[in-house]
């Protein structure tokens, strides 16, 4: 009961870097919307309108941080590994040979030399490895 399945979850923690943003962002959003009031209470509504709206488009910034943030966390799974292998076939002998998929292979492409004739094998197809299935 108390095995682990190995299944990794995600991270629901904000980095540092934009933990530092969201706080920088925050206090000069407030003392936007506190130098707003301020100029409320002068003969600058104009001014204090400015300032308002600095001190909400900062919030709505820092929120839009915070939760795109912690979607972006959520949304890293671990991937399964599998197993790519590449299928090259000699067109002149019909020679099949399969081996490990390498970086840059690609249908058609002309690969390697035959070992059975002095043709060209090419890759004809690329796909995981099948499991085998367990006979009973």
């Amino acid at each position: 009961m108390g095995e682990s399945s190995g299944a990794a979850y995600p991270s629901l923690s904000l980095s540092w870097v934009t933990l530092i943003v969201v706080v920088v962002i925050g206090i000069f959003s407030l003392f936007s919307l506190y130098m707003g009031f301020q100029a409320y209470g002068s003969d600058h509504p104009e001014q204090a309108n400015y300032y308002i709206i600095i001190g909400t488009a900062g919030f709505a910034a820092m929120g839009y941080m915070f939760f795109r943030t912690r979607a972006i966390s959520a949304a890293r799974l671990e991937v399964p590994r599998v197993d790519v292998v590449t299928t090259l076939e000699c067109p002149e002998c019909g020679l099949k040979r399969i081996r490990e998929f390498v970086r840059g292979d690609y249908v058609y492409k002309d690969d390697e030399p035959c070992t059975r004739c002095d043709g060209r094998m090419v890759i004809t197809r690329i796909h995981r490895r099948e499991k085998e299935k367990s006979k009973r």
